[in-house]
């Protein structure tokens, strides 16, 4: 007995995220399409989890300061990551993510986006 599955036709939902962005000198809005996470944002979550729940206190002001620093990286790239998982297959750099959010904006971003993939394995249908 055979069975076809056909990935390509399988339907997928999708986070729309809409940004101000210049292109070739002029204002646009960008609109990015961003899907369901797959393993490496699974593991860079739990990367970012580890990170933020380390053992202890820092001992002084520059260990707090690189943990900290460390923090603010991994979720610059954390975001980056998730935003190039989108429909068009576009590569959303780090620069690019720092010059379009502020990381208040990040934060509430990965809030939605943990609602969104909440969302979906809740009702996958």
């Amino acid at each position: 007995m055979n069975y076809k599955v056909n990935f390509q036709k399988a339907k997928r939902n999708y986070m729309v995220l809409t940004f101000d962005d210049v292109e070739d000198g002029k204002q646009i809005e960008k609109t990015i399409l961003v899907g369901m996470p797959k393993k490496k944002i699974f593991d860079m979550l739990m990367d970012l989890q580890d990170t933020i729940k380390l053992n202890g206190e820092p001992e002084d002001e520059k260990e707090k300061s690189q943990r900290n620093r460390q923090i603010i990286d991994e979720v610059y790239e954390l975001v980056s990551v998730i935003l190039s998982n989108n429909m068009a297959g576009e590569k959303i750099t780090v620069d690019w993510v720092s010059e379009q959010m502020e990381f208040g904006e990040m934060k509430e971003f990965l809030a939605m986006y943990v609602r969104f993939c909440k969302g979906e394995a809740a009702a996958p249908n």
